[in-house]
């Protein structure tokens, strides 16, 4: 038995490090449990180089480009994690035998057991919530609006620009605009001589909020356009939770724990929370406890830990989950054009398309160039043979971008998830059920038709679209719904789950509403207003 912390926080994600960063600066004891794997393979291979020398010059580069065991060479159809390089890839390290998810063959799953979680990978692109957007997860903008400025400080965030603000949410304390690439730059020059008409279509087009600095802070640089945010971390302009953990770390009344999976707790009768963990080097379980525990574990794995603490066995717990589509485009306006090495491979501009024109179900895409991810993932995608493949996308590599689009998501019967043990063991696992729902598919492909068609407007020509499996963007919601009503398995406001005394859910698992955009920094902002209430709890305990 471990000495009783203030608060456990369980995961060292987006969501567990803001809520651990209010409440340790508020003066609170913070143990944090994870299994926290990290990368000791490929990162410190890659050399702080742009991209394009990166690929002249490193004669090692094969090593993180393909990894040592060719893993950086997807065999298996597109899924969730598509964009994880062999330098990224310990993010998803242990996911199958420590999740133990059961998932249909249409629903592709993925949970992270690392250090910093699934956003050490994550594109950066940073939207807040708009306000009905808030409502609608459940939340209210009052409470959580000046978070997302307090977060924003903290983790460094560039403006977005151009007309998408409008459909986009405010956010103060932002710093400069990212630069965009030629690329961009093309695409926006067209919009900016369609802009009437896009309008009145009800789409507008600009830059999105970046989590990456174009100002030095804390210790960070200001971004090199390197274009290498898919293999390196160098100079720590591109947030990454880890930044913050690291920061943590060096406080006394912080404590990071690892390699522990938590498995289950029990709210004592003296007050305090003992949580269960398998300590994973040597198999044995560990107890800790604390007088709050925060879950900040991903919106399955909260789950799982909730429904198992609680005996809740086939149990069915809807879920909600963003669709997404990839547009692979061909900019005809940079074929042949001569490009710039100075540049991110990150999103370079947003597409917001409102089509009830009352701000309610919004549609977002991002456009990202084909800067720095490696040729051959796109040789299969052709319908050519390979080495016509090969000739084909070298001469319009310049020219190559990818849209992808994202649609928003609630809850339903026909998408849940439930705790089932297993049959030759005293262990269990979390099935997944998914049917797509027709009316919800209908509206997104007559929504995904009209983006496209003012896609080409902007000179970019699609070569095809590309579905893949439901659960592959990564955003999951609403296993434990934050709202107003008494209900069991539900989150209070204050971020306290219902039935218990002192625990808190941080994840995505506590939003009643998933919007057309990236949770993350929503994430983030609610972990923090969790946080910090949890702490003023504390204070007058």
């Amino acid at each position: 038995m471990s000495q009783v912390s203030d608060v456990i926080v369980v995961g060292s994600g987006a969501s567990g490090v803001h809520a651990a960063t209010a409440l340790v600066e508020g003066g609170a004891s913070v143990t944090m449990l994870d299994v926290g794997h990290e990368d000791k393979e490929y990162l410190s291979l890659v050399p702080d180089l742009p991209f394009s020398r990166m690929r002249r010059e490193d004669p090692a580069q094969h090593r993180y480009l393909l990894g040592d065991r060719f893993e950086g060479i997807p065999l298996s159809p597109l899924a969730a994690g598509a964009q994880i390089t062999p330098p990224h890839q310990y993010v998803v390290r242990q996911f199958p035998e420590l999740a133990a998810i059961v998932a249909p063959a249409g629903f592709a799953a993925l949970e992270s057991f690392a250090l910093g979680g699934l956003a050490q990978t994550w594109g950066a692109v940073c939207f807040p919530f708009l306000d009905s957007e808030i409502v609608r997860s459940g939340l209210d903008p009052r409470t959580l609006t000046p978070h997302y400025s307090e977060v924003a400080r903290r983790i460094g965030v560039s403006a977005g620009t151009g007309d998408i603000l409008r459909l986009a949410g405010q956010v103060k304390g932002l710093q400069p605009p990212l630069d965009v690439d030629d690329c961009a730059a093309r695409v926006l020059h067209s919009y900016r001589g369609r802009r009437e008409g896009f309008q009145r279509a009800g789409i507008g087009v600009g830059q999105p909020f970046m989590a990456v600095l174009t100002e030095p802070l804390d210790g960070r640089r200001a971004h090199a356009y390197h274009a290498m945010e898919f293999w390196s971390d160098a100079g720590g302009s591109v947030y990454r939770p880890c930044l913050t953990l690291r920061r943590l770390d060096g406080r006394p009344s912080f404590s990071y724990q690892r390699p522990y999976l938590v498995r289950r707790f029990r709210e004592e009768p003296d007050g305090v929370v003992s949580v269960y963990a398998r300590a994973l080097d040597t198999d044995r379980e560990v107890t800790f406890q604390a007088r709050v525990l925060v879950l900040a574990a991903g919106a399955f794995g909260t789950t799982r830990i909730v429904l198992r603490s609680l005996g809740l066995y086939d149990l069915k717990v809807p879920f909600a989950c963003n669709a997404h589509t990839y547009v692979p485009c061909i900019c005809y306006r940079m074929i042949g054009a001569p490009v710039s090495e100075r540049a991110h491979g990150l999103a370079q501009l947003t597409m917001i398309y409102d089509p009830t024109g009352d701000q309610q179900h919004l549609v977002q895409g991002q456009m990202y160039s084909y800067r720095s991810l490696l040729l051959f993932r796109l040789l299969k995608e052709s319908r050519f043979p390979v080495r016509e493949s090969i000739r084909f996308v070298r001469g319009l590599a310049s020219s190559l971008v990818i849209w992808v689009i994202q649609h928003e998501d609630t809850s339903s019967s026909d998408q849940f998830c439930r705790l089932c043990r297993s049959d030759d063991s005293d262990a269990d696992y979390l099935e997944i059920s998914y049917v797509p729902r027709e009316e919800a598919e209908r509206r997104r492909r007559m929504n995904e038709r009209l983006m496209i068609r003012y896609i080409r407007r902007l000179g970019c020509w699609p070569l095809s679209i590309v579905r893949p499996p439901h659960g592959s963007s990564v955003h999951y919601g609403g296993h434990l719904p934050t709202n107003s009503a008494e209900k069991p398995l539900t989150t209070e406001p204050s971020g306290r789950l219902r039935g218990t005394r002192s625990v808190y859910i941080v994840d995505g698992a506590a939003l009643s509403y998933l919007p057309a955009k990236g949770p993350t920094f929503t994430l983030m902002a609610n972990a923090n207003r969790v946080g910090e209430h949890v702490l003023r709890c504390l204070k007058h305990v």
